[in-house]
């Protein structure tokens, strides 16, 4: 599956591009209602998946509840997160993961090494601006 990139405002007059794709979140469990689409940043620079913590409260969860994890970005300020177990809705289809949620990211979600790229196979090509995706399946 491929995915062109996206532009978004840098704030200083001018656009980046980035690999986006739209998903959907549930709590786990057969038939439980998903969030609205969103669009979630593709990251291959951050640990774990991240999202705010109004979409988790929107599927139901008591956010605050979760396993607490502090994280360290380039920074160096904390970001405290909650982690839970849910259900990632990708272009291939549902992914159970332990997903972060925080009050602190400037997205609705980031795509990372763990819950995303340890099931797929990602290829960035800043050339063509397009990221492509495929399922990894394990045995």
């Amino acid at each position: 599956m491929k995915f062109p990139y996206k532009n978004y405002p840098n704030g200083k007059g001018g656009f980046d591009s980035y690999a986006v794709i739209e998903v959907n979140l549930s709590l786990p469990g057969k038939d439980r209602p998903r969030s609205k689409r969103f669009e979630a940043l593709i990251d291959s620079g951050t640990g774990r998946c991240i999202f705010l913590c109004t979409l988790g409260r929107a599927i139901g969860l008591d956010v605050e509840n979760g396993e607490v994890e502090q994280s360290y970005g380039i920074s160096g300020t904390a970001t405290v997160s909650y982690l839970h177990d849910i259900h990632l809705y990708a272009p291939s289809g549902v992914i159970a993961i332990r997903a972060a949620f925080t009050e602190n990211l400037p997205v609705a979600g980031i795509l990372g090494m763990r819950g995303f790229f340890e099931h797929f196979k990602v290829t960035f090509d800043p050339i063509a601006q397009r990221c492509e995706l495929e399922r990894i399946h394990r045995a």
